[in-house]
C-alpha cells in the first residue's frame, strides 16, 4: 500500500468548493449514497447539491479538516448533550433536490437522529472522504488520527455512523466501539452507529 504524506490543514471558505468535491466524488460509491440517489449519473449530477449545505453547517459551527493537497476531508460537528432536535434535512432539500429525493434523506435523517446519542457533549463526524485517485493511501485514517489526537487531549469524545463493515473495522481500529444498534435504511443498506470515548 503507497502511503500518502497527509498534511493536515483546517479548511475555511476558500476550501468550500474543493471539500464539496472531494465529498461528492468520494462517496460516489457509498451504499448509503447509492441508496439516497439510486442512479449513478443523478448521483453524479446532485452530490454537489446534497454535500453544499453540509459544508457550510461544518464550516460555519463546526470545523472542516483537509489534506493540504486536498486530497481528503473530515467534517467534525459539536454536538451538546440532551440538544433539541434540529428541523428535519427532508425539508431542507426539499427545494433543493425535489420531494422524491428529500423524501429518503428525511428517512435517512430520522433513523440516524433517533440512533444518535445524547448523553454527553461530543463531537460528530458525519462525513469524511477521499478522492478516488487516493484510495488506500492512508488519508483517512491521517485525518481522523490527527483530529482524535487533539481530542484526546480536550477530554471529548466522539460518535459516527459507519457506513460499512470495512470502514467499522477502520473505525475499532482506531478506538471507536459499536453500539448496540444499527441505522437501518428502508430497503436499503445498515450503518453502524460507533462511539469513542477520548484515550
Amino acid at each position: 500500500m503507497q502511503s500518502h504524506p497527509a498534511k493536515i490543514v483546517r479548511a475555511d471558505e476558500t476550501d468550500a468548493d474543493a471539500i464539496i468535491t472531494i465529498l461528492s466524488t468520494g462517496f460516489q460509491d457509498d451504499p448509503v449514497s447509492q441508496w439516497l440517489f439510486p442512479d449513478d449519473d443523478a448521483r453524479e449530477r446532485l452530490h454537489p447539491e446534497f454535500f453544499g449545505p453540509f459544508v457550510q453547517m461544518a464550516l460555519e459551527d463546526g470545523e472542516i479538516y483537509t489534506t493540504e493537497d486536498r486530497s481528503g476531508t473530515a467534517l467534525w460537528l459539536p454536538v451538546t448533550a440532551h440538544h433539541e432536535d434540529q428541523p428535519g434535512l427532508g425539508e431542507l432539500y426539499e427545494p433543493i433536490l425535489g420531494a422524491d429525493y428529500a423524501e429518503r434523506i428525511a428517512a435517512f435523517d430520522e433513523r440516524s437522529t433517533a440512533n444518535h446519542p445524547d448523553h454527553e457533549d461530543h463531537f460528530y463526524l458525519p462525513f469524511i472522504a477521499v478522492r478516488p485517485q487516493f484510495f488506500g493511501q492512508g488519508i483517512g485514517t491521517a485525518l481522523l488520527r490527527d483530529r482524535l489526537a487533539a481530542l484526546d487531549s480536550q477530554g471529548l469524545p466522539t460518535y459516527l455512523e459507519a457506513s460499512n463493515r470495512e470502514s467499522a473495522r477502520l473505525y475499532e481500529r482506531l478506538g471507536y466501539k459499536r453500539l448496540d444498534r444499527t441505522t437501518d435504511m428502508p430497503g436499503g443498506p445498515s450503518l453502524y452507529p460507533m462511539w469513542r470515548n477520548p484515550a
